[in-house]
């Protein structure tokens, strides 16, 4: 799916684009996701760290307008390390083996996704006392004080010609690197209190005995894959999925029963008695339909192009040099050897 920015999106699908950036803000502020602060009270360190709000608009396969609000992580990059942000996620071996015990042992098999999964993850509190601030700018801001004017209104500034708030983010945002492993830490803490075992060769596999015999969990970030023999075993998770990240308000957990599940890009079939079956060929269709170019008489797409290699050097940043006065500094040096 493509995705488009704000103003695209809304030049793309008018009312229905406003619309869902609209129900977007609306849930993020009903979730407190974040909380708007004034702009004098922020710290130097807080207003060089503070990271730019994105919004982008999807349309769905049913034709539905989708909106999803980002952070601008990137700067993140100079003062969070990579043990900070990476988490694991489960890994292909798992969820096959998992998969074949399933299809012998004609487990029920139930796949779900938690909504908003991210926005329910609280943040930690800062190490150095420096709060996670967030700067929303333009139509957002608009969005925002219509949304709720008592909370927004006066906290609305002017920046570099254009509408801002700052605000101190409460929740995870996808975009923020810690986001997946914070919420990766809440699933795992939800699950071991619910009597679960996590695995020991992979962290995002959990075990639990339920009457007798056990329930599996697999997840990737918030796409979870449960099992067990009894039907009713799965039926009490989802209830419990929905009592933890569900809203009858914002959305509830979704899940999928049966015998056929697509599952991270994989179609895992078990249709066949006591056989695990998996094939990926909707994804690699979807793969081969969305690369960009179309080369030669055949017409067949392809994820490059005759350009690829290729850089404009007289305007293109080189390491914060500009290809040409590098190249003559390059050739002052080897005419001076």
């Amino acid at each position: 799916m493509q995705a488009f920015t704000l103003k695209q999106g809304i030049n793309k699908f008018g009312n229905k684009g406003i619309q869902a950036a609209t129900d977007e803000l609306k849930q993020l502020h009903e979730r407190q996701v974040f909380k708007p602060i004034n702009m004098d009270e922020l710290s130097n360190i807080e207003k060089k760290r503070a990271m730019e709000s994105l919004i982008f608009l999807v349309e769905k396969k049913d034709q539905r307008i989708k909106a999803r609000t980002c952070a601008n992580g990137s700067i993140q990059r100079s003062y969070i390390g990579k043990d900070e942000a990476a988490s694991p996620t489960v890994s292909t071996e798992a969820i096959l083996l998992t998969g074949v015990i399933e299809a012998k042992e004609e487990r029920d098999i139930m796949t779900a996704d938690i909504p908003n999964a991210f926005v329910q993850t609280p943040t930690e509190e800062p190490k150095d006392g420096d709060r996670i601030i967030m700067k929303i700018k333009g139509p957002m801001v608009d969005m925002l004080v219509d949304i709720e004017p008592q909370t927004y209104k006066k906290f609305v500034k002017g920046e570099d010609g254009s509408k801002v708030i700052y605000v101190q983010v409460l929740k995870a945002i996808y975009g923020m690197l810690q986001s997946t492993l914070l919420f990766y830490k809440k699933l795992r803490r939800d699950f071991e209190e619910n009597g679960f075992t996590i695995n020991p060769y992979d962290p995002c596999v959990a075990n639990k005995t339920v009457q007798g015999t056990q329930q599996t969990v697999t997840w990737h970030v918030d796409d979870l894959k449960s099992s067990h023999i009894k039907k009713e075993v799965n039926d009490e998770f989802l209830k419990w999925l929905n009592k933890k990240y569900g809203n009858k308000k914002i959305g509830e957990v979704k899940a999928h029963r049966g015998k056929i599940h697509n599952y991270l890009g994989m179609v895992l079939d078990f249709t066949e008695q006591g056989v695990l079956q998996v094939q990926m060929k909707d994804y690699i269709t979807t793969l081969l339909n969305e690369f960009p170019r179309e080369i030669g008489d055949n017409k067949k797409k392809y994820p490059w192009n005759q350009e690829l290699m290729l850089a404009d050097y007289m305007t293109k940043p080189l390491i914060g040099i500009k290809f040409e006065k590098f190249r003559k500094e390059i050739m002052n040096l080897k005419n001076s050897t």
